[in-house]
């Protein structure tokens, strides 16, 4: 029965809709609209139903009666949809005009506000109908009309738009500007304003608010809460955000917001949002494209930026792309890479995160890689650029790529060609196999070797070598035909390609088949039997090639197999005991136990038979030769044991005494050395106690061999040693009238203009006054200075001018650093055995090797800003076969015993004092005590081994690499923080941190200036932050007297540098206020300058001879603490006062010293603070004049004796006629104008144009004296002419203009500018 009552009622409220349907129809009827399931009709125009249905619902019941009956009729969504949908002509199916029934009846005003009601309370309810889209036909209807009730439509969305779907609220919102009127939209802006936190509508809100029309205020007031926003932002709202800002905000409060909220980095991780990035970026550039001002101003916005971000890199890709002049774009991104801001770690996270967004500026890109390599060749960015565009371009961008590179090397351009090599290399280390389908192309590299240096020409070789081994015989082949070319022909430079190339085709051919290779070699060494410098270069190549492992074994095998038995043959004979000869057997090493000897004689390598034979020949090839048989047993066994008689055996040679003496002392001098050199760098693998023992004699040699260096002169004919030079640099093949000396001094002057002489009196130690009057023929007649006579140094600087003539000493030999460490573990094991006692390195021996070390570091680690001139390569060819990364492990490898020298020497000076315990163990050597002066000079090498490890470690942590490459620098920070018995596990960050820790241990122990400086220098590097304790040291070494040798102008200079530094790392480093800290400084400066006996001297650091360097860091300083006012604006009063006040004091100095670098300072800065003070100081001050008119004074004041001054330094500049001051003086002149228009301009806008007076400023000289000549006059006049401002006279006093004829007078109570 239920069941039948509710069909009931269901039945009768559809006859009731029904009824009310056909009442509906029946009262449209009349006016000319015929409702029809599908479609309505209408047989009258619009304005004749709209007229009638006016009429008709003017009586309020009629009305309400019609309202009911539409809103049953549209309760039905299919209703409203026919209702929406226009009319159509009656007996036709296609509408005539774009009318709806609803549209008319929001026309009859007496129904139109509650229509408009209704439809905007249907939206939630029908919003889930997916046939039709009723919010889209809903904004239809209200579209472009007059008659409608704005307030409620406001009103109503604002009610409805919450409970709405998504994609309602959408249509709703971005229909809103054909909707309401113009007066409407701020009222719609704050609707829109409310709903903006919802980050899904935020690019449709921000679309629809681009579109109205809005009030300034009001603007802001949107850009403000757009800002709010930009940093919750999803990816797919970005190119919403950015078209609204970029098109309604201000170009530089636009560029500021997008750069300072948008963070594409977090917004794409792990690949999403990929497409939106795509899309923004394609908006971005849309918009850059069509507006130069937003280029200017974003352009200018990055190249005045401190730091850039992958956004920012990306933004400089798209300008370089749609700027009319992307020089000036390329200009900014060199002036970030000279800065250090455009680094590889940028370079890196753009293609982690954004390798497809990336890809669309490819070729930007590789333009942009271009042009920094011409540049900036030794810099590592340009190759990085073009490693990362061929790793994730297409197949046409990495053809781009090679074929660039191959432009590059063959430029002609040395540093460029090494650049682009190093590139081709790295592309090949680093994407394996595929850039080895472009060995065709890069076979076009063989038409370049002629135009290569040797060096270039073997990177190039080895680099094809290696492509072809993927299976392109073509290279190979032409390789082989262009070496055989090459050993034909008649020039040196070729022979020498030929010999390259040959060795990189053993490589090649030792993998296909030994006997190709061994027949090849054989005709090689045919060809060269005659040119023994060729033959040289040949077993040096061959030995590289070995010992890189691109050789097969059995090849290795058939090379010793062939070499030790000519070597032995050559070099090794049994030499019959003569008394009566001059020719003495030398160095013979206890241990030989596996020689013969008796009266038959002894195994001996005769070398002075080599070097009286006055033929280079055998002395050229000895140390090759050798090099290329322990090379290759070193390959095959791991052991030196088949040659090790090598190594023990006598050397035929003078006594050492005489060998400096006769008439052959240079080239056998040489020769000796070279073996001993060569001797080392074979043997260093062995792990035997008795081999290692005759390899530290070997070493104790050397140095004594190098101290004798001093003493012999630079001849003709001494003997080549390196041999992949262009041309040869020796005497015999040297050009007519040129011999080789100077030829060797060309080659090596860079070289030694960086190297200084290893002496302990040069390190900037403490002398008395007894010790500086001593001359050197006191010395030499056995006049003593201290307790013990100096002992004589010797280190690899004495060969610096032998550069070419000396073998060089292997990296991996650094190795026998080690023993130190090794010879302690065994000597406690061997004790109770009866084994050879292991020898270990002493201090002499370690500082040899630490500056062979440090040497090697200068030329190959090039730190972060590499734009200082490059060192020679003359004497480092193995170094520079090595990576960067793969030398640097070398170093890592010795860390550890580098580490156990300086602990060790920590200990010496307490045992060496340990007679006079009154004086303090921490106590520094530099102190002026007779007893610490002996102690260390009894202990050079002690205080030089600190100063060479701080130094080696700088040169390591300033790297460009070290902080790119995470592995290197934890294992370094691990190796050190592990000294210290720390945990070495954790963050990089913790790990640095005791790192730093363990190196400021060895402050107290550094007993030289140098070796405290190198120690700061090496902080410094891995201080990530400012660091108190580094501040505190370099104070305590600024309170310190240090002297250094009156008669070494150079440590001299290197002294003042060391003051320079500690003053600028002390201000950096400090924790206190800059402003007194820069007080402090200023009044020590005074005890200098004024000597003001007042005040206590705290730095005798300060004096007259450190004053220019001192003078200049303060005023950079000075500058740079005037422009953190930006920044910090509340004390900004206050950082002006101490600036103005500072800066003033500093400047009266010029008037004091006459000093040619105090001056040319002054000019320089002086030109800077203006230029900061016009931009920061005067903005800052204008608005204070009404309530602190006395502050404002009293700072103009101030900077106006200072300008005055600056005034008077450019006219004495003039009269010196300096071309290099005076190209200061119109900069300067410019900003002094600027400075007196912008006061009186200040001055008038607050009405006190009377505070100050403008008049002519007499020409002066530094002194004051007046200056009278025809020109100057001259110069005044034209100037005048040009300026009436300098005919200005006004006066706060009431008084006659007599008052004011001395504009010089500093006391008056008025402002008085000369102009």
């Amino acid at each position: 029965m239920k069941r039948k009552k509710n069909n009931v009622s269901i039945s009768s409220s559809n006859k009731k809709t029904k009824s009310r349907d056909s009442e509906l129809a029946q009262f449209l009827s009349p006016v000319g609209i015929s409702l029809r399931q599908d479609r309505h009709c209408s047989s009258s125009d619009i304005d004749t139903i709209v007229r009638e249905l006016s009429v008709k619902l003017l009586d309020t019941q009629a009305r309400d009666n019609f309202f009911i009956m539409l809103q049953d009729y549209i309760d039905e969504v299919e209703n409203l949809k026919v209702a929406m949908l226009p009319l159509v002509k009656e007996d036709s199916t296609t509408h005539f005009n774009s009318d709806s029934l609803i549209k008319i009846l929001l026309r009859v005003p007496s129904i139109s506000e509650q229509l408009t009601e209704l439809l905007l309370e249907k939206l939630p309810l029908v919003a889930e109908d997916r046939t039709c889209n009723i919010a889209a036909l809903t904004v239809s209807q209200l579209r472009w009309m007059n008659s409608l009730s704005y307030d409620v439509i406001i009103t109503k969305l604002n009610e409805v738009l919450p409970v709405c779907p998504l994609p309602v609220q959408k249509e709703m919102i971005s229909g809103l500007p054909e909707i309401l009127p113009d007066e409407k939209h701020e009222e719609a802006c704050e609707l829109l304003l409310d709903h903006i936190s919802t980050l899904d509508l935020v690019p449709c809100i921000l679309e629809t608010l681009s579109e109205l029309s809005l009030s300034h205020k009001m603007l802001d007031k949107v850009h403000e809460a757009v800002e709010v926003q930009l940093c919750a932002l999803s990816a797919d709202s970005v190119p919403a955000a950015l078209r609204f800002l970029l098109s309604t905000a201000p170009p530089d409060k636009a560029v500021s917001s997008i750069r300072q909220h948008i963070d594409f980095q977090s917004l794409c991780k792990s690949g999403e949002g990929m497409e939106a990035e795509e899309l923004s970026m394609e908006c971005l550039e849309q918009v850059l494209r069509f507006h130069n001002k937003i280029q200017k101003c974003w352009l200018s916005l990055l190249h005045s930026s401190s730091s850039l971000s992958v956004f920012d890199l990306l933004v400089y890709l798209i300008l370089y792309r749609v700027n009319n002049k992307p020089k000036t774009v390329l200009s900014s991104i060199r002036f970030h890479l000279k800065e250090g801001t455009f680094n590889a770690s940028l370079v890196q996270d753009l293609y982690r995160n954004h390798a497809k967004t990336a890809a669309l500026f490819n070729s930007e890109q590789l333009k942009i890689a271009h042009s920094l390599l011409l540049s900036f060749p030794e810099h590592s960015l340009p190759s990085l650029l073009y490693l990362s565009v061929f790793t994730h371009g297409d197949l046409h961008a990495q053809q781009e790529v090679v074929g660039s590179l191959i432009s590059h090397i063959g430029s002609g351009q040395s540093k460029e060609v090494d650049s682009g090599i190093r590139t081709l290399g790295l592309i090949k280390d680093s994407t394996d196999k595929s850039v080895d389908r472009f060995s065709s192309l890069l076979n076009g590299l063989l038409d370049y070797l002629n135009t290569l240096s040797i060096p270039q020409a073997r990177e190039v070789l080895y680099l094809l070598v290696r492509i072809s081994s993927a299976g392109s015989c073509r290279t190979v082949d032409d390789i082989h035909i262009i070496t055989r070319k090459y050993l034909s022909h008649s020039s040196t430079k070729l022979r020498k390609l030929g010999i390259i190339g040959s060795c990189s085709l053993v490589q090649a051919l030792s993998v296909e088949s030994t006997d190709k290779a061994k027949t090849f070699i054989s005709k090689v060494q045919e060809s060269l039997s005659r040119a023994p410098e060729l033959e040289a270069l040949f077993y040096d190549e061959l030995a590289s090639c070995v010992g890189n492992g691109c050789v097969d074994r059995e090849t290795v095998q058939l090379i010793y197999d062939t070499y030790v038995d000519k070597f032995q043959s050559d070099f090794v004979s049994r030499e019959p005991v003569d008394s009566t000869s001059q020719v003495c057997d030398i160095l013979c090493l206890e241990g030989a136990d596996t020689l013969e000897n008796d009266e038959t004689g002894h195994i001996s390598i005769n070398l002075w038979n080599c070097v009286e034979a006055e033929n280079p020949t055998q002395l050229m090839v000895l140390c090759p030769l050798l090099r290329l048989v322990g090379t290759s047993l070193a390959i095959l066994e791991n052991s030196m044991e088949d040659i090790d008689s090598i190594l023990g055996c006598y050397i035929r040679a003078l006594p050492l005494d005489d060998i400096v003496t006769c008439e052959r002392s240079t080239v056998g001098l040489l020769a000796l050395i070279n073996l001993v050199i060569e001797q080392i760098n074979v043997f260093h693998v062995e792990r035997r106690p008795s081999m290692r023992n005759k390899l530290v004699k070997r070493i104790k040699l050397l140095q004594e061999l190098l101290g004798l260096l001093r003493k012999v002169p630079v001849v003709d004919d001494m003997v080549p040693m390196v041999f992949d030079l262009a041309e040869d640099l020796g005497t015999s093949k040297s050009k007519k009238g040129q011999s080789s000396k100077s030829t060797l001094n060309d080659s090596a002057a860079d070289v030694s203009k960086d190297m200084s002489l290893f002496d302990p009196t040069k390190t900037g130690t403490m002398k008395t006054s007894t010790q500086l009057d001593k001359s050197e023929n006191d010395v030499e007649a056995g006049a003593v200075a201290v307790t013990k006579p100096k002992k004589h140094v010797s280190s690899w600087s004495s060969g610096v001018k032998f550069r070419g003539f000396i073998r060089e000493l292997d990296i991996r030999t650094m190795a026998i650093l080690n023993l130190s460490i090794e010879s302690t573990l065994q000597s406690n094991e061997s004790s109770a055995q009866s084994e050879v006692e292991p020898m270990s390195l002493g201090l002499p021996e370690t500082c040899m090797m630490l500056e062979d070390l440090l040497s090697k570091c200068k030329f190959k680690l090039k730190p972060a800003s590499v734009f200082s001139k490059p060192e020679n390569s003359l004497g480092f060819s193995r170094v520079a076969s090595l990576s960067e990364t793969k030398f640097t492990q070398q170093i890592l490898s010795i860390l550890p015993a580098l580490c156990q020298t300086m602990e060790d020497n920590v200990s010496q000076p307490k045992e060496t004092s340990s007679d006079s315990q009154e004086t303090s163990q921490n106590q520094s050597a530099m102190n002026s005590t007779l007893e610490e002066i002996a102690m260390l000079e009894d202990n050079p090498f002690g205080v030089k081994t600190f100063e060479l490890v701080f130094s080696i470690l700088e040169l390591v942590f300033s790297w460009s690499g070290f902080a790119t490459n995470s592995q290197i620098s934890t294992e370094c920070f691990s190796i050190l923080a592990s000294r210290t018995q720390n945990q070495t596990q954790g963050p990089l960050s913790v790990r640095r941190k005791h790192a730093l820790h363990y190196l400021l241990n060895f402050e107290k122990s550094c007993q030289s200036f140098s070796s405290t400086i190198n120690l700061l220098k090496c902080c410094s590097v891995i201080s990530d932050s400012k660091d108190q304790r580094i501040s505190d040291i370099c104070k305590s070494c600024l309170q310190r007297e240090w002297d250094i040798t009156e008669d070494e102008k150079e440590n001299k200079v290197r002294f003042n540098e060391g003051v320079g530094y500690l003053v600028r790392t002390f201000l950096s480093h400090s924790s206190e206020n800059q402003g007194d800290l820069l007080d402090l400084l200023v009044e020590q400066l005074d005890v200098v300058v004024k000597k003001d006996e007042d005040v206590e001297k705290i730095f005798p650091t300060f004096t007259r001879a450190t004053l220019p360097t001192i003078y200049k860091i303060v005023l950079t300083k000075l500058v740079e603490y005037q422009k953190s006012i930006s920044s910090d604006k509340e004390n900004g009063l206050d950082i002006l006062t101490n600036c103005v006040g500072n800066f003033a004091n500093l400047i009266t100095y010029i008037k004091i010293i006459e000093s040619r670098p105090l001056l040319r300072s002054a000019l320089l800065y002086g030109q800077k603070f203006l230029e900061s003070f016009l931009a920061i100081g005067l903005p800052l001050l204008s608005p204070m004049i009404s309530d602190n008119y006395v502050e404002v004074q009293s700072i103009l004041k101030k900077i106006q004796t200072s300008t005055r001054q600056l005034h008077h330094a450019t006219t004495h500049s003039k009269s010196l006629k300096d071309i290099a001051l005076t190209a200061r003086v119109p900069l300067l002149k410019k900003f002094l104008e600027a400075f007196l228009l912008k006061v009186k301009a200040i001055f008038a806008h607050h009405g006190c144009t009377d505070a100050f007076w403008v008049g002519n400023l007499k020409q002066r000289n530094l002194k004051g004296e007046e200056i009278v000549s025809q020109q100057v006059e001259e110069e005044e006049e034209e100037e005048g002419d040009v300026d009436d401002l300098s005919e200005l006279s006004i006066d706060t006093d009431d008084e006659d203009n007599n008052s004011r004829a001395a504009p010089d007078d500093e006391n008056s109570d008025s402002m008085s500018i000369g102009y």
